[in-house]
């Protein structure tokens, strides 16, 4: 463990999680005497996109906020491993081993809830808490032209992969420019202000460049594999989910299919323990105006926390 330091109100502490390939890096925020709500944070994103939120919420409550492998300060993945969806699978259940977990609480946004909302259907009784932020499942690759997605991500794979063996420093920016970057290639999602937060976690000073920066996240992270997930299956997955479930949507974010959403939602609405909400706002509200999500967060949290062991 690291440094302490302070957020708003809360204290954090930087950890380090030993893992066969490395480390995950991750913030623990509050007590650390019981287990904690593990958050995980959206693809090419780190833990840092949380930063805003926890304040707000219950202080009795530990939150450990990690960067998955090959984001923030995280590990990567050795040399020629492909990013998968179930590979992160893996990660959790690992940590939970780490730490002796015998359940765990799952907050997650857009990759990360749709990492939080698998676990809960595939181990319902490893998973009692899940608050997904955004998205709930991968995108329908069957909607897309599937052969030639499959041959940019292996060509985008194999390019990074090679770039990563020859241990070249990537590409190197201002700090601002780094900020602008981030604000204009995530497609304004995260506000000019707020973009620090996700910022400060992924890049480090240029070897080559004084006052300059190379973002640290693995390029091979652009050939992510989410896997095929046909409307029925996941209609199936979440039928699994017996936990208390909340998913928030925010209205800036399309749904590709709008049909299927439908379909899932109505599924996801038989698990009586089920709540849906939608806040206006983009697909990182939950960084932008943290107020919006915080109140239905705290409320979820506080009427479930006397059945959640450990809490």
């Amino acid at each position: 463990m690291g440094s302490k330091r302070q957020s708003e109100r809360r204290e954090c502490t930087e950890v380090q999680i030993e893992m066969p390939w490395g480390h995950i890096s991750g913030k623990w925020w509050g007590p650390q005497n019981r287990r904690p709500i593990l958050a995980l944070h959206g693809w090419q994103d780190n833990a840092g996109t949380f930063d805003t939120l926890i304040p707000l919420l219950p202080p009795h409550i530990g939150i450990l906020a990690i960067d998955l492998p090959g984001h923030g300060i995280s590990s990567r993945l050795p040399d020629g491993q492909v990013y998968h969806l179930s590979s992160y699978l893996y990660m959790v259940i690992m940590i939970m081993e780490k730490y002796d977990w015998e359940q765990i609480s799952l907050l997650g946004h857009s990759l990360g809830s749709i990492l939080a909302i698998q676990l809960a259907a595939i181990f319902p009784d490893k998973v009692d808490l899940v608050i997904g932020l955004d998205t709930y499942q991968p995108i329908n690759r069957l909607q897309l032209n599937f052969t030639s997605e499959s041959r940019r991500n292996i060509t985008t794979f194999l390019t990074a992969d090679e770039r990563n063996r020859n241990n070249s420093e990537p590409p190197s920016y201002s700090y601002d420019e780094c900020i602008e970057k981030l604000f204009i290639g995530g497609g304004n999602s995260i506000n000019r202000d707020k973009c620090c937060y996700i910022v400060n976690r992924n890049i480090q000073k240029s070897t080559k460049y004084p006052d300059k920066y190379y973002f640290t996240r693995d390029s091979r992270l652009k050939a992510f594999d989410l896997g095929v997930w046909p409307k029925e299956i996941y209609s199936s997955l979440l039928a699994d989910i017996k936990c208390p479930l909340l998913f928030i949507k925010a209205t800036d974010t399309k749904v590709s299919d709008p049909a299927a959403f439908r379909e899932h939602l109505a599924v996801m609405k038989e698990n009586p323990l089920f709540e849906f909400q939608e806040v206006v706002g983009t697909h990182h509200v939950h960084l932008n105006e943290p107020h919006k999500v915080s109140g239905m967060i705290n409320q979820f949290l506080l009427k479930y926390i006397g059945t959640i062991s450990k809490l």
